[in-house]
């Protein structure tokens, strides 16, 4: 087969920009599409494909394309093979370049981290769903996409779960058992170095270069690769050793970092799961997960954190020694503040007074006079079933989101109060009373739109725990 490793291949319907880079495999080009008008990344292979080889090609691409509509992966548009034989596909192009090259000069703090790693979890979960097992994952293969987005990329040396395991790994990111027996992987390998990555946005190394860095010395190359590697195989994962990061985020680090596959994380939703609660627990949000039939948060992600919430409008809110300002842009996207937000959209612009602690009134915002408040108009938290199946989804013209939800128990007077919770700040449609199960709405700033719904009895009992969902943009 001949090679095929400078001039970019002439490509119908693009036209060639600039090379983006080099592989031992494939070169990838930036190219601008014609119709419709963007730029895209192809990745063309080096060799000339056989007929076997070349069909082999277009059905990974098509089995990728399954899963690249989630938005923190990367998006997969066509495949094929040039007039000369070489196989190429065409991706989303990432302008913001990927997290290796942003660690080089940059660190995330553990906030940041955790929100990056709820939207990998996800798009780690999703890839796992459809039997596809990554085998690669690390900061060079996790690019940024034009809004900041982290994105799941290069699943080329991907493999089914049933498929036969091939040797393609990085020893800095891959798992004792990998290393081991010199290739395979399977979902808890996955898992292993994408906490392996996710150490690395927090210290800037993998694991095992930061904690043993003494012992690797000056060494480079292939010496340096062979000694990493007998560092993995017999000696323990390092700790963090850093008072910036809490003990929450290093225990989950070193979970999904344990030398025994079995005593890692289930599967990347459990991942994704406990970095959910952490982040709540410590800086009083959690970004939503993004899985196909599961629920943005876990359902008693916020009974704790309702509990200690200051109800007086006055009285400062405790916040962790630990919370730190966003300052770095690709880590705020999808950072979902639901309680904060939750209470300073609905309940203390309206808040009263609480007979307990739990307790809090409220008034529905569509009768509430001021002139001539009474107790009858208060609404106060009790025994009254939340909403269930609150789903979402965007038009076709992405000019609106539909959300639609169930009484599990209704009665005469029900009504609902909903609001939108996320960072794309207040405006008039952002909270509401309805006595229909749906509304429709505009859509928020960025990729996704979630709100939150209570139930509202007609003796102004209200749902204590708010349902929760999110509609992602197509």
């Amino acid at each position: 087969m001949e090679a095929m490793d400078s001039a970019p291949p002439q490509i119908p319907g693009y036209t060639f920009a600039q090379k983006l880079g080099s592989g031992s495999e494939a070169n990838v080009y930036l190219y601008r599409q014609l119709s419709p008008s963007r730029q895209v990344a192809i990745k063309v292979s080096k060799e000339m494909l056989d007929p076997r080889a070349a069909a082999r090609f277009r059905s990974e691409a098509n089995f990728m394309g399954k899963i690249s509509s989630h938005p923190y992966i990367l998006s997969v548009y066509e495949s094929g093979v040039t007039a000369t034989g070489n196989g190429y596909t065409v991706f989303e192009y990432a302008p913001g370049g990927n997290y290796k090259t942003f660690l080089e000069s940059n660190r995330l703090n553990a906030d940041q981290m955790l929100t990056v790693g709820i939207n990998l979890a996800s798009a780690l979960s999703t890839a796992h769903r459809e039997g596809i097992i990554h085998r690669d994952i690390k900061p060079s293969n996790i690019l940024i996409n034009t809004h900041g987005m982290p994105m799941l990329s290069d699943f080329g040396i991907a493999r089914t779960i049933y498929g036969r395991p091939g040797i393609g790994y990085t020893i800095a990111w891959a798992p004792p058992e990998v290393l081991a027996k010199n290739g395979g992987g399977n979902e808890s390998s996955d898992i292993y170095s994408l906490g392996a990555t996710l150490f690395a946005m927090l210290t800037g190394q993998s694991p095992y270069e930061y904690g043993y860095s003494e012992a690797l010395g000056a060494t480079r190359g292939k010496e340096r690769g062979t000694l990493l590697r007998n560092i993995i195989l017999t000696n323990p994962p390092p700790k963090l050793n850093s008072p910036d990061v809490p003990p929450q985020v290093e225990r989950i680090l070193r979970k999904a970092l344990n030398e025994t596959p079995e005593d890692r994380y289930y599967s990347a939703y459990d991942f994704a799961r406990d970095m959910q609660r952490a982040q709540q627990e410590l800086y009083g949000h959690a970004t939503p997960t993004t899985i196909e039939g599961e629920p943005p948060f876990p359902q008693n992600l916020y009974a704790q954190s309702q509990a200690n919430i200051q109800v007086s409008p006055t009285a400062p809110k405790q916040r962790s020694i630990w919370a730190k300002p966003l300052t770095i842009v690709v880590s705020v996207v999808a950072a979902i503040a639901a309680v904060e937000l939750a209470f300073a959209y609905v309940i203390m612009p309206n808040m009263d007074s609480v007979s307990d602690n739990s307790s809090v009134q409220i008034k529905n915002p569509e009768t509430y006079d001021p002139e001539n408040d009474s107790p009858d108009s208060a609404i106060t938290t009790g025994s009254v079933p939340s909403v269930e199946n609150l789903t979402g989804s965007y038009s076709a013209d992405g000019g609106s989101v539909q959300f639609t939800w169930v009484n599990p128990d209704p009665q005469n007077g029900d009504s609902y109060a909903w609001s939108m919770v996320g960072n794309a700040g207040v405006n008039p449609n952002t909270q509401g009373t309805t006595t229909d199960t749906h509304i429709s709405i505009e859509p928020a700033d960025g990729s996704q739109t979630c709100i939150q719904v209570s139930l509202i009895r007609a003796d102004r009992q209200m749902s204590q725990n708010p349902a929760i969902a999110c509609a992602a943009k197509p």
